[in-house]
């Protein structure tokens, strides 16, 4: 049976060079550990690492960029690392560029939800990551880049359920993502809309706000005006102000608020 007893130095080792600013060389460590004592090592060595560690390593890969770490770190350790990926935006950049830093956070999410094919493992990360306010608000500020496909696809889960839906009008990438929580996780898919849309109304016509006229803008959904929306730019700094103060685990809720991330 494979020594396990250097874990932890391994975990340190891992840590330290993301520090470092080397993502490739943690890789290989991790890699290195697969090898030599298997997947469930490496994700107790991830299991180890503080949030804001793992997150920086995370951070460095997405859907374009193999990962071994992105396929095998825990649900509730990937959750706990999403609270620090806004970690370094300032204001300044939320506010310069919004969609940028959302398309960011859209390849780092997507690619740990979609990094296999295996759908209890993405319904437990989905799962994980509602159960926090940070990742409510992460996926509120994705679907605040696409409100139409959102409310289009709302609308059709309304009507006929979320395994009947999916074929909207649009092939935009943040459908399959919004189907999988819908299918996963309902009550967590109603969270997110009532983050993005405030006056969402779980149970009742909840993506339009009221009728139109009758000679209203006919290309809205059903004839209906939307209801108002956060901006991007506002989920962006409610994320960021999420960034817990301390690393050690809470239950999920709402975190501690600070700009001392390291405390």
């Amino acid at each position: 049976m494979p020594d396990k007893s250097n874990l932890p130095a391994i975990s340190r080792q891992i840590t330290e060079l993301v520090l470092a600013g080397s993502p490739a060389h943690a890789e290989e460590a991790i890699n290195e550990t697969a090898e030599q004592l298997g997947d469930l090592a490496v994700v107790e060595v991830l299991d180890a690492m503080e949030p804001q560690v793992a997150s920086m390593h995370l951070s460095a890969f997405d859907g374009s960029k193999l990962s071994l770490a992105t396929l095998l770190i825990s649900p509730k350790a990937c959750a706990q690392s999403l609270a620090f990926f806004a970690a370094n935006w300032s204001e300044d950049m939320i506010e310069d560029e919004p969609e940028f830093l959302a398309e960011s956070l859209f390849s780092h999410i997507h690619g740990v939800i979609f990094a296999s094919d295996d759908l209890d493992r993405r319904a437990a990360l989905l799962h994980e990551a509602l159960a926090t306010d940070w990742g409510v608000t992460a996926m509120a500020a994705l679907f605040s880049t696409a409100t139409s496909e959102i409310i289009e696809l709302a609308n059709e889960i309304h009507d006929r359920g979320a395994y009947s839906s999916g074929q909207t009008s649009s092939d935009h990438d943040i459908v399959p993502l919004a189907l999988s929580i819908a299918r996963t996780d309902p009550e967590a898919w109603d969270r997110v809309l009532f983050e993005l849309f405030p006056d969402w109304l779980p149970g009742e016509d909840h993506a339009h706000a009221e009728e139109s006229d009758e000679d209203g803008d006919e290309d809205d959904a059903h004839g209906y005006d939307y209801a108002p929306s956060r901006t991007t730019q506002e989920l962006l700094l409610r994320l960021r102000k999420q960034v817990p103060s301390r690393t050690t685990s809470r239950p999920a809720g709402r975190p501690s608020l600070g700009e001392d991330i390291f405390a």
